[in-house]
């Protein structure tokens, strides 16, 4: 017996799929909020932001234009690094595109990270921090000897 064909299955197979992804989506940032509730629950936007890992550090940079440096603020809280500020909000605009008011982005550190060492930059609107490795978590080549 050969199964019928369903014009709408694939449509309905899509939807059921994109809805996993944003079930799944949802469920990591209820970790998220949990962990930064009062935080998250102000912030009106979340500013992009790269990770690199380099040999002898990680480095984030974070697109921040127009924001003043006085309005930002970085800490760090069990290795969880938090960037927040706040854009202030222009009244003679007509169209507004950028997002403006508080904002919020968090990075969960490695343990690999020495904290006393991190450094952050404001240059041309990009916020760079930081974070160097540890010496002795850095890669060690180990001999393998021959028995």
């Amino acid at each position: 017996m050969s199964k019928q064909w369903n014009p709408l299955q694939n449509l309905m197979l899509l939807q059921d799929r994109m809805n996993r992804l944003f079930e799944d989506a949802t469920e990591q940032r209820a970790r998220v909020d949990a962990e930064t509730s009062d935080d998250i629950e102000t912030a009106e936007w979340y500013p992009a932001a790269d990770v690199y890992d380099h040999d002898g550090e990680y480095l984030i940079a974070v697109d921040l234009p127009g924001i003043d440096r006085s309005a930002l603020e970085i800490t760090i809280d069990d290795n969880r690094l938090a960037i927040k500020g706040t854009r202030a909000v222009e009244t003679s605009t007509s169209r507004t595109e950028r997002p403006t008011g508080r904002f919020l982005r968090t990075f969960s550190l490695p343990g690999s990270v020495d904290q006393k060492s991190i450094h952050a930059a404001y240059k041309d609107g990009v916020l760079e921090v930081r974070l160097p490795k540890r010496k002795e978590e850095m890669l060690k080549r180990i001999e393998i000897k021959v028995s």
